[in-house]
């Protein structure tokens, strides 16, 4: 059984769609990538490509169904995570690298992933799905998805910062005009992937915190929507490394 095509679940297939066609694109050009460097950012970048697409089908699985009710939520929930979680590594990893790889940079990201991985447990613990006769009820847990929501604000804020403090800490006047150049590449790359990230999860916190979590088959709901909006602007803000690396090859090149 099908549940019925409301707004909300037509809106976050839209957006599902749109975070596999980039996703698809960013896993060949990473996959392109790794290829000539072997480095640890493209193999990165791979698998935050990779969950994205298998997430996108999962999740249109668990809007639609009416039977089957706990697997497919937990399935695609599941999956979100580790998207999530993967991303969240590929920005701490960005900014261990760019400060020199400085241990307490690590240590702090660590924390901040371990974070993530207990609110992850807790929600699919938490939050579930059951069969009624419509079709399917699912019960999303407040505490763990404001726990997952500042979770990704806290890193983002602290990889943005990292990277800040790394460009006033490591370049200074004497510095190569070139070393200067990426610094100020390296930080408009992450403040507009904060600005990205932080809407997105502000968006998810703000909901959690006044919207209804309770949702039956067929109910137009902006919850369903809001996986499917981190799912695209995290998709996009991870590909758009490719962007930034152009620039900063172009800066090495003209140098």
């Amino acid at each position: 059984m099908i549940a019925s095509l409301q707004t909300p679940i037509v809106v976050a297939i839209f957006l599902l769609a749109m975070g596999f066609e980039n996703a698809v694109k960013g896993l060949i050009l990473s996959v392109q990538k790794f290829n000539v460097s072997k480095a640890s950012i493209p193999a990165i970048m791979i698998v935050v490509n990779l969950v994205s697409l298998i997430f996108g089908p999962l999740y249109i699985w668990s809007l639609l169904a009416s039977t089957d009710c706990q697997q497919s939520s937990l399935v695609s929930k599941i999956t979100l995570h580790v998207f999530v979680i993967s991303f969240s590594y590929f920005l701490l990893f960005k900014a261990w690298v760019v400060s020199q790889k400085r241990p307490w940079v690590a240590g702090f990201a660590f924390l901040l992933i371990a974070n993530r991985c207990t609110w992850a447990v807790l929600d699919c613990m938490w939050s579930y799905s059951k069969q009624i006769p419509g079709g399917c009820v699912y019960i999303q847990d407040k505490t763990s998805i404001i726990g997952i929501s500042t979770g990704g604000i806290l890193v983002d804020v602290f990889a943005t910062t990292t990277t800040i403090v790394s460009a006033f800490r490591d370049v200074d006047e004497d510095s190569s005009n070139q070393l200067q150049r990426v610094y100020r590449v390296l930080i408009a790359d992450n403040v507009i992937r904060s600005l990205m990230v932080l809407a997105a999860n502000a968006f998810t916190l703000n909901y959690s915190m006044v919207g209804t979590l309770n949702i039956a088959s067929g109910s137009p709901s902006i919850l369903l929507i809001i996986p499917a909006i981190s799912n695209y602007v995290y998709t996009m803000a991870t590909n758009l490394e490719f962007f930034w690396i152009d620039v900063r090859k172009d800066i090495m090149q003209k140098s």
